[in-house]
């Protein structure tokens, strides 16, 4: 493609109107059937000559330098219209490897139009455990979900967002094939300043490193403060787990007090309390460690505790994990292995690691393996080993099993 054409497209895109601007190239003269467009462009400043001050029309343009005009034009979205826009994204993720090369930050993984861009995700997941007699005959062993998460700019400072998932859990009759569609996240997020972040609707929540409580939560969520320290208060109502709460009760009120600080990029200190707001139940506090050793070596723990419950009411993990799998990188993996100790009421809502629904009166090992299979395809596998009920010495559980293919989009 010629230089000419291309600047003459350019002047489309971004609607560049200006009629009196002036030629700032030796080779551009007034009769030539471009001087206008590029004219125009050099007064924008999305097109640049050579320090010899020619323009050289003639010569077919390059990738990079066609980024380099993508990269202006990015500069100025503001003032286009949604067509236009459009257009220009296209332009961004087509040359979104040389944009990065220049320092533009362009994710292909996002489809954007306008003020408005979509996400996914999708899941197929394969579950077992070793007592067949705990298995629902009429259950297979395989499920599929997809998820896709809507966004949509407000303005600078806020944010519109919902995600519509879909599961399917395979039977062996047509009767249990369900597809089961819902709105499981649906939220508005506001920025005050460049430090106070607040959050309302239905979100996900981690609590501390997720042994407590990882999923739904519907409330308010406000943060203050950057990566390296901040501080959160969340108030409403807990939304998933096996026992939908603590204490089993459905949807449990609770004001939630959290601080993450990282003092080194290799160090990572968190620390929660949650006030259940229940008669009868216990608040829940707790703290975690992720220590970094080297490129590839992790080491970290969690620890949650009910108050007033004595050692019964305690849970804590422990781990070691070497890589890290990364679903941009093909070919990256990492594998952990961690001890899980949940007394018999361990404040386990929901916890990030789904250990056979073994929520309570247990300790045991999980073995965990990530790898990349390709870009944005990732393969992990989860096996818990020795595990037993804390109630009774040597009594063996059902030890739990999965593997997964995950596809982002």
């Amino acid at each position: 493609m010629k230089k000419h054409l291309a600047v003459l497209a350019a002047t489309a895109v971004l609607g560049v109107t200006s009629a009196f601007a002036a030629n700032p190239f030796a080779d551009v003269t007034p009769q030539d059937w471009a001087y206008r467009a590029v004219a125009q462009l050099a007064a924008q400043g999305v097109v640049n000559g050579y320090p010899d001050g020619t323009f050289q029309g003639q010569h077919n343009i390059t990738r990079f330098e066609m980024a380099q005009m993508v990269a202006k034009a990015m500069a100025h979205q503001e003032r286009v219209d949604a067509e236009q826009n459009a257009i220009i994204n296209r332009l961004a993720n087509e040359f979104s490897t040389e944009l990065n090369n220049l320092g533009v930050r362009v994710s292909t993984l996002e489809n954007k139009v306008g003020n408005f861009k979509f996400t996914g995700d999708a899941r197929l997941r394969y579950q077992n455990v070793t007592d067949k007699s705990v298995i629902d005959s009429n259950k297979s062993k395989f499920d599929y979900r997809a998820r896709v998460q809507f966004d949509a700019t407000v303005n600078d400072n806020t944010k519109a967002v919902v995600r519509l998932a879909t599961k399917k859990e395979f039977g062996q009759n047509d009767k249990e094939n369900n597809l089961n569609a819902s709105v499981d996240r649906v939220y508005v997020q506001h920025n005050f300043g460049k430090y106070v972040t607040a959050t309302a609707g239905r979100q996900d929540l981690v609590v501390g490193n997720g042994l407590a409580y990882d999923g739904a939560y519907e409330g308010v969520v406000a943060t203050a403060g950057k990566d390296k320290l901040n501080a959160s208060v969340a108030f409403g109502y807990l939304m998933s787990g096996e026992n939908k709460g603590l204490e089993r009760k459905a949807n449990v009120q609770t004001t939630i007090y959290q601080a993450n600080y990282m003092p080194t990029e290799k160090v990572a200190v968190k620390g929660f309390y949650a006030d259940i707001h229940e008669k009868d139940t216990n608040n829940v506090y707790g703290t975690s460690l992720d220590l970094k050793l080297g490129k590839k070596v992790w080491v970290g723990g969690e620890y949650i505790k009910q108050e007033t419950t004595g050692a019964a009411g305690e849970a804590w993990t422990a781990g070691l994990g070497y890589g890290t799998a990364d679903m941009a990188k093909v070919g990256t993996w990492g594998t952990k292995v961690q001890y899980f100790d949940l007394k018999e009421d361990a404040p386990v809502v929901d916890n990030i690691w789904h250990l056979g629904k073994q929520n309570k009166n247990y300790k045991g090992y999980l073995a965990t393996v990530d790898y990349t299979v390709a870009k944005n395809v990732g393969l992990s596998a989860y096996a818990t080993f020795h595990s037993k009920n804390q109630e009774k010495e040597n009594n063996n559980l059902p030890e739990y099993y999965r593997a997964e293919l995950n596809y982002k989009f």
